[in-house]
Formats: C-alpha cells, sequence, structure tokens
C-alpha cells in the first residue's frame, strides 16, 4: 500500500511538473518573447525616424496622457472619440451586412443579380471612398467618417456570411424542409448556426479594415480623433508622440480582435478548433 501511494505521488508530480513546464512554454512562446520582439521592432522603428528611445515614447506618451497634445486635448479624447465613430460604423455594417449575406447566400436569384454588382465595388480601396463621402455628406464630417468605416467593415464581413451560408449542408435543409419546418426556422437554426465561425471571422477582419480606414479618414480632417493626433504631432515634430498614438492604435486593434476570439470560443462551443 506505501509503495502504491508513492508512486501515485510520483505520479501526480511528474504530472504537475509537465503542466507547469507547458503553462511556461505557453507564456514563453505567447507572451514574454512576442512583448520582445515587439519592443525590439519598435525600437527600431523609432530610432530610425529620430534617433530616439523607448523612453522618450513613453515620455511622450504620460505627457498625452495627463497633459495633451497642443491643442490641450488629451489622449483619452482621442481614443474615446475614435471609438465612438468606428463603433457607429460597425454597427452600421453588421446591421447591413449580415442580413445581406444570408439572403445573397440562400436565395440563388440574388446571388445572381447582386454578386456581379458585389464583385464589381468590392476592390475599390475604401480609402478611395473618401474624397466622394466628403462631397457626399458634406457638411457633416461625422457621416462622412462612418460612411468609410461602414465601407471597409461591410464587404468583408459580407463575402464572409455569404460563403458560410453557402457552405451549409445541403442535408440538413433538405431534412428540415421535409418535415415541414418554416424558412424562418431553417435560417436561425441550420442556416445561421452552420455558418457562424465565418460570419466571426467576418467581423474580425471587418472590424481590422474599419478601424484602419477610421484612422485615415481623420487624417484628412477631424478635429479630434488618434488619426488626427497622428497628423498634427507629425506637424509638430514630436515623433515619440507620433509612435506612442500609433502604438495606441494597434493595442486597441488587439483587443478588439481578442474580445472577439473570447466571443467565438464562448459562443461556438461545439467549433473545438477554435482557440486563443
Amino acid at each position: 500500500m506505501a509503495s502504491t501511494e508513492s508512486e501515485q505521488m510520483d505520479g501526480t508530480s511528474k504530472s504537475l511538473k509537465l503542466f507547469n513546464s507547458g503553462n511556461a512554454y505557453r507564456l514563453l512562446v505567447k507572451g514574454i518573447i512576442p512583448i520582445i520582439v515587439l519592443l525590439l521592432l519598435w525600437s527600431g522603428i523609432a530610432w530610425i525616424s529620430g534617433g530616439i528611445t523607448l523612453f522618450d515614447i513613453t515620455d511622450a506618451f504620460v505627457r498625452l496622457l495627463f497633459i495633451g497634445d497642443s491643442e490641450g486635448h488629451t489622449l483619452l479624447q482621442h481614443t474615446g472619440l475614435s471609438m465612438f465613430r468606428v463603433m457607429l460604423g460597425f454597427s452600421a455594417a453588421v446591421i447591413t451586412a449580415i442580413p445581406l449575406g444570408i439572403a445573397i447566400g440562400r436565395y440563388k436569384l440574388l446571388d445572381s443579380v447582386l454578386g456581379p454588382v458585389i464583385e464589381a465595388m468590392r476592390p475599390i480601396p475604401p480609402i478611395a471612398w473618401i474624397p466622394l463621402a466628403i462631397l457626399m455628406f458634406s457638411p457633416i464630417l461625422l457621416f462622412s467618417q462612418i460612411f468609410i468605416i461602414w465601407v471597409g467593415a461591410f464587404f468583408p464581413l459580407l463575402i464572409n456570411t455569404t460563403t458560410g451560408v453557402k457552405r451549409t449542408n445541403p442535408v440538413h435543409i433538405d431534412v428540415a424542409e421535409t418535415f415541414g419546418t418554416s424558412e424562418a426556422k431553417i435560417i436561425t437554426r441550420i442556416v445561421v448556426p452552420s455558418a457562424a465561425p465565418e460570419i466571426f471571422a467576418g467581423l474580425k477582419i471587418g472590424f481590422g479594415i474599419g478601424w484602419m480606414c477610421l484612422v485615415a479618414a481623420e487624417m484628412i480632417g477631424s478635429g479630434l480623433g488618434l488619426g488626427y493626433l497622428v497628423i498634427i504631432m507629425q506637424q509638430a515634430g514630436r515623433t515619440g508622440a507620433v509612435i506612442s498614438s500609433m502604438l495606441v492604435i494597434g493595442l486597441i486593434g488587439f483587443v478588439i480582435s481578442y474580445i472577439f476570439h473570447l466571443l467565438e470560443k464562448r459562443l461556438l462551443v461545439w467549433r473545438q478548433e477554435v482557440a486563443i
């Protein structure tokens, strides 16, 4: 009995060691090494940009956070307004792209009519719409920026949704139709769950493109926002503030992408390959 208990304890300790070593490996590969690489990368960019160091970037970040830019606007004010704009544009893209993608993927007539139109407009870069958006929505600049974000997020979300719906197993739909299931239930209980992974992929890609488009739109003229902050800091010759603003832009994009990963993992529990 004593030997059996000792063997069990040895096995448990070995398992704990393997678990701990596995955690340490994941922490090293997914946490420490990427941070080191990121710091080295930005150190190189900062040095090439103006011979500044990470300390200069940190100092510029603290000044932007508590003192503000040359116009007295703090980093939080710029970030808050940029987030407000991108959420409006992205929400508009979600509301329009997902239902349209489901309809196009489900009904061949709509696919035949709208498919060529979408494929003709999709290659146009969202930034190319900026001059037209300013003309269409002048003098309300907010609407122009929301439109640019919508364009950037709309097409990736639409294409992914349409693709996901088309990949729905036709056998499942045939069985549902055989038992007299209504079209609404087929869409909500079969088509949408089947297309959910592609829809989530479209959400992540669409938000990323919409976020980049917003920053570009704010550079054209805004008065407030992270894109505008980058431009006015560049004009003032404050390289550290420019890089600090860019890092904030990248960090926000990373956090939002991570949130989408968490939502996907929680909502699509049946999809085992989803991982963080």
